[in-house]
């Protein structure tokens, strides 16, 4: 009897990763690209749960920034950016969430495993993966309006 649930949770753990209608335990990206015109770099900083986050990073125009995970229940990553040179337009948005509603309706999908972000002068992008169109998400505020909100 061992043996058999033994032989049973090998494969289901081995199926979760290539059957694509299970979400749990899949290995996703998160991409973000810089498109902001002027050369403007882009600074990033991201966080899941209760996670310390990721360190600030400050992105060249054209350039992408990668983060690599597990989907696990109730994965949730949020990223702050700030539109460079000065830094006062900022977005704080939820990059991911673990729920198929999120995958297809945001990303467009599961394949090729990427929910990509574009930041823009005008705010930030996501592309749907399977029409491969960018659909305007949010839009920048400014640090002033962040702490007159926070008041």
């Amino acid at each position: 009897m061992g043996k058999i649930l033994i032989c049973f949770l090998f494969l289901f753990f081995i199926s979760i990763h290539k059957i694509d209608s299970i979400l749990t335990f899949r290995h996703y990206n998160i991409q973000i690209s810089n498109h902001l015109a002027g050369n403007k770099q882009l600074m990033i900083n991201c966080r899941s749960g209760k996670d310390k986050g990721t360190k600030v990073e400050f992105l060249p125009v054209n350039d992408v920034w990668t983060i690599k995970f597990i989907v696990y229940p109730r994965t949730l990553i949020w990223c702050n950016l700030w539109m460079g040179p000065n830094y006062v337009h900022h977005v704080r948005f939820n990059a991911f969430l673990g729920k198929e509603s999120f995958i297809h309706d945001i990303c467009g999908g599961r394949k090729p495993n990427v929910c990509f972000w574009q930041a823009q002068e005008d705010g930030i992008y996501v592309r749907n993966n399977a029409a491969g169109t960018f659909k305007l998400m949010y839009k920048w505020d400014t640090i002033n309006k962040l702490e007159s909100s926070f008041q």
